[in-house]
């Protein structure tokens, strides 16, 4: 896996800080708090649906001399909050897999304007790590999450590229890019608390400045009723000044085409 920047406060993995556009499927309505809050939310890890995504939650190390003893890691994941992103533009796999009430909308952004984002953050242990995701068979994924228990040292810094940033080859055709933060250093007391939620510690919020400044693009679900289409993207306009592309998914339209045919035959 390639590094860049590795002095970094913000470290970017296995990507160019660049224009490459990247995608997000979300709820409408966390749409509009998006725009009203200004906050981007990241959540973590162990709420994601891939046990894997949470395996210091799943493990636990044995020490044969002490058989009646196991060794909790969860606590190595303790702050560490993240959210996903693709680069994939628009495919009928995304939509039906991340949209299954058919209600959902795409956020297009670009890898610089993200990092951008996340780089304006200085607070004393606050790091956050911009990657894409590198997929695995499951047997490799095992052997590594075996290979650093026995190891047993555990560095924030590897376990988010070695672990948070692998997913199941069953999963590559996400190609997924992830953002996430760690909020303290381990064992020091909480001091970028306030980027919690208060009343939901599994929730982080980060400043997102002016939302229409960082959303380069609005796109419905292609399966959206046209009068939720356009309800929604009046909204945008006429509340958040969103004057953006918004638009609906035209993966499932009609195709128009004319076509010239031969002569009609004679009867």
């Amino acid at each position: 896996m390639v590094i860049i920047d590795t002095g970094a406060k913000h470290l970017l993995i296995d990507l160019e800080n660049d224009e490459s556009a990247i995608y997000r499927l979300i709820e409408v309505h966390h749409l509009f708090e998006l725009f009203e809050s200004r906050l981007l939310t990241l959540v973590a890890p162990k709420l994601w649906d891939d046990p894997y995504d949470n395996f210091l939650g799943h493990c636990y190390g044995i020490v044969p001399s002490e058989p009646n003893c196991r060794y909790d890691y969860s606590g190595y994941a303790k702050l560490i909050f993240g959210n996903c992103w693709t680069l994939n533009q628009d495919n009928d796999a995304t939509w039906r897999i991340y949209s299954p009430d058919k209600r959902r909308v795409k956020i297009k952004t670009t890898v610089k304007k993200l990092h951008g984002l996340v780089n304006k953050v200085d607070d004393q242990w606050f790091r956050s790590y911009l990657g894409k995701v590198s997929y695995f068979s499951e047997s490799e994924i095992k052997s590594n999450i075996s290979k650093a228990i026995k190891a047993g040292a555990f560095f924030v810094d590897d376990i988010i590229k070695d672990f948070y940033l692998r997913k199941r080859d069953t999963f590559s055709e996400e190609k997924e890019i992830r953002l996430l933060v760690r909020l303290v250093e381990p064992g020091e007391r909480v001091v970028n608390a306030n980027y919690q939620d208060s009343d939901n510690l599994d929730i982080c919020r980060l400043p997102i400045g002016d939302p229409a400044d960082f959303i380069d693009e609005i796109v419905f679900d292609p399966r959206m009723p046209d009068s939720l289409v356009r309800a929604y993207t009046a909204h945008l306009i006429t509340t958040f000044n969103y004057t953006k592309s918004c638009f609906k998914s035209k993966i499932y339209e009609s195709p128009k085409l004319g076509i010239e045919i031969g002569g009609i035959p004679e009867t």
